[in-house]
């Protein structure tokens, strides 16, 4: 099994692949907030032979720039949760060098996934606007047609209105 934490960001994200032991594959990646970006993580799954069904993915509900990259990935197959950021905090004291960076962050938030020690907020599949513990800012909608028309990761993602 495979764990892929994603640090979330307006306009970049970075995205750290571990092993069950914990360890990372290879150094974390940065991809845009596009739908290019999205398939350049897949392309990294792809080089790294991991399948949907061994990877489990998880990111921080960050704003709402999490909601593109998470409908493309659902979109493609992934099993994804998304985590309150509240929790990821919680994990990084655990560690004796607490900075936060993009980089750590995305192996801290791999490393929740891989010991299960998380609350997903998960949307539900008939109306992904209704998320269970983080709201999704009203017009969301709109944003998310927004971003299909500008190319980012929510195009034909199948979340309500896009």
């Amino acid at each position: 099994m495979f764990y892929c934490g994603i640090d979330i960001a307006k306009y970049r994200h970075e995205a750290t692949v571990i092993d069950q032991a914990g360890a990372a594959v290879q150094e974390s990646i940065s991809f845009a907030n596009s739908k290019e970006g999205c398939e350049k993580l897949l392309a990294l799954f792809q080089r790294l032979d991991i399948s949907k069904e061994g990877l489990l993915i998880g990111m921080e509900a960050t704003g709402h720039y999490w909601l593109s990259v998470y409908g493309y990935l659902l979109e493609q197959g992934f099993e994804v949760k998304v985590i309150n950021p509240i929790q990821s905090e919680a994990f990084r004291k655990m560690y004796i060098r607490q900075t936060k960076n993009d980089r750590k962050d995305s192996f801290i938030i791999a490393q929740i996934m891989r010991f299960g020690q998380f609350s997903a907020t998960n949307l539900a599949e008939e109306d992904r606007s209704d998320a269970a513990a983080e709201p999704v800012p009203a017009g969301s909608g709109g944003y998310l047609r927004g971003l299909q028309a500008s190319g980012h990761c929510a195009a034909g993602s199948g979340l309500p209105g896009v």
